[in-house]
């Protein structure tokens, strides 16, 4: 779980104060840290059983919580499940008062990475559809893929059936998270079934930046 002193911490680092304040409170940042990292290796370890991938591509949870967040207010774990620098796809949590969430897939992936995402759709649309409007996924993500649908595309055929995905800039799937579950005994449980759901769009979007799209 996440201690209340973290959030606390968090909150107040979120008002963008100067050096000096960081500087004052650099006992509290560690302590925040340290309860991140904590929590970091328990969901890496939980999220093993139903992934054993990540045992190899995230061994090391300094790698998964990105440290400048922190002094800024926000918790950022990324769990990988691919060795390869071109899989783009991650488990993920962010963690931040009343604006926390936990999800995987890709969220704002480079220009390159999302066009071949994009063609990927195309070519393999019925899988696509399959996985983004599957019973399992829409019970965990129920709004669906993060920031929406646009309805035009480019450089696709116009009445393609997987029209309102080309113009995508997230390709991942966010399930809100709020503060009275951050601080409950059932958090990484929890965060681990969001992971288990959005498993097929994590290992879509990882066989097609890859190049193992002949997998589809």
């Amino acid at each position: 779980m996440i201690d209340q002193s973290t959030l606390t911490f968090l909150s107040e680092a979120s008002s963008d104060h100067g050096a000096e304040w960081l500087a004052d409170n650099k006992s509290q940042a560690d302590c925040a840290r340290r309860n991140l990292l904590e929590f970091t290796s328990q969901l890496i370890a939980s999220t093993g059983l139903i992934d054993p991938r990540i045992a190899e591509a995230s061994s090391d949870p300094r790698k998964c919580l990105a440290k400048a967040p922190i002094l800024k207010g926000i918790g950022s774990i990324a769990v990988r499940v691919s060795l390869s620098k071109n899989a783009a796809a991650t488990y993920f949590m962010h963690i931040s008062p009343s604006r926390s969430y936990s999800g995987g897939g890709a969220l704002l992936p480079p220009p390159r990475l999302a066009r071949i995402l994009r063609q990927t759709i195309a070519s393999h649309t019925g899988k696509w559809r399959g996985i983004v409007e599957g019973p399992l996924f829409r019970k965990y993500f129920p709004s669906g893929l993060t920031d929406g649908h646009d309805v035009r595309a480019k450089g696709f055929v116009e009445n393609h059936d997987a029209l309102d995905f080309f113009n995508l800039k997230n390709f991942g799937a966010c399930r809100s998270v709020p503060d009275e579950k951050l601080m409950s005994a059932g958090l990484v449980e929890e965060t681990v079934k969001s992971f288990a759901a959005a498993r097929a769009l994590v290992d879509y979007i990882n066989r097609a930046t890859t190049g193992a799209d002949r997998m589809f």
